[in-house]
């Protein structure tokens, strides 16, 4: 199958990373210096304002559109907002996360140590700050492959600002996944993270490459793949009917099971709408998988 993806969203997100990349340098212009502190302030920024727009007229930064209902506080967010876990549509604390980095802190820890961790389709590297500022492995390099020139450049200028961490961003394309910007390494952690979702269509020979990475790769992908997996619940039908309005990706679960199958990836883990998403309708799923070569 050849991997697809809409122009339209490719060009959303050259535009949208500009913007937060203009937002970022003008911290950093007012003499902010620790990078995890503008990731901060940029997130604290878009729980009250969103990149909207795109296509020939730009994009801007709006108000959230907080529904009413969800109820209102002197922070300015709403009490609760929407999520949905395992197929149910449910409220939760405006300011519960999932923690995604967390959690590939503790999998680092229980199955490192690895020589590079690496995200692709990494948007200005917040995960890969993440990671590093919140408990993951000081003396590995870190990698972001991303889309976006904006991207990569505003990235990099953030790992400037960090020399403790050994930081890299280059330009990546899911649908050509040339990795050769990697060194040569024996064991890699890799993950996307909701990168895949706007790929409509995905190639098997994508994680053919990725798994050409290293000796030994561990890849997780925290993508929103569930409503092609099982139905678990109100919730699924609705993820689906979103990814399919949005012409996002629809093959994720069948090129993963026809690369295991063609080129001997082992998977290990799989749990569909594990996590809490920020919109009930985009639910959250993990697969992990692994392949190796002979020494």
């Amino acid at each position: 199958m050849i991997a697809v993806q809409d122009e339209k969203w490719r060009g959303f997100y050259e535009q949208a990373w500009s913007a937060r990349a203009t937002f970022m340098r003008s911290l950093i212009a007012g003499g902010e210096t620790n990078p995890y502190r503008v990731i901060k302030l940029l997130e604290a920024h878009q729980r009250k304002f969103r990149v909207a727009g795109g296509g020939d007229g730009g994009v801007k930064w709006q108000k959230q559109p907080w529904p009413k209902q969800l109820g209102e506080t002197p922070a300015g967010t709403p009490a609760f907002r929407m999520t949905s876990f395992r197929g149910n549509v449910m409220l939760a604390p405006f300011h519960a996360t999932d923690n995604l980095h967390n959690f590939i802190v503790d999998y680092i820890a229980e199955t490192g140590p690895y020589d590079a961790i690496i995200e692709l389709g990494c948007g200005y590297g917040r995960n890969l700050f993440e990671i590093f500022f919140n408990g993951g492995p000081r003396d590995v390099p870190y990698f972001g492959g991303e889309l976006t020139e904006s991207g990569v450049a505003i990235a990099r200028e953030l790992a400037a600002l960090e020399p403790r961490m050994d930081a890299t961003f280059f330009r990546f394309d899911h649908l050509k996944p040339d990795l050769s910007a990697l060194p040569p390494m024996d064991r890699a952690l890799v993950m996307t993270v909701h990168s895949l979702e706007q790929v409509k269509h995905i190639a098997p020979e994508f994680f053919l490459a990725v798994s050409g990475i290293a000796r030994a790769v561990s890849c997780l992908h925290f993508e929103p793949f569930g409503f092609q997996v099982a139905d678990l619940g109100p919730a699924t039908g609705a993820h689906r009917e979103f990814m399919v309005n949005s012409g996002w990706n629809q093959n994720f679960a069948a090129a993963l099971a026809q690369a295991s199958r063609q080129y001997g990836l082992k998977t290990s883990f799989i749990a569909t709408e594990l996590f809490l998403p920020i919109g009930a309708d985009n639910p959250t799923s993990l697969a992990i998988w692994h392949s190796s070569k002979p020494d």
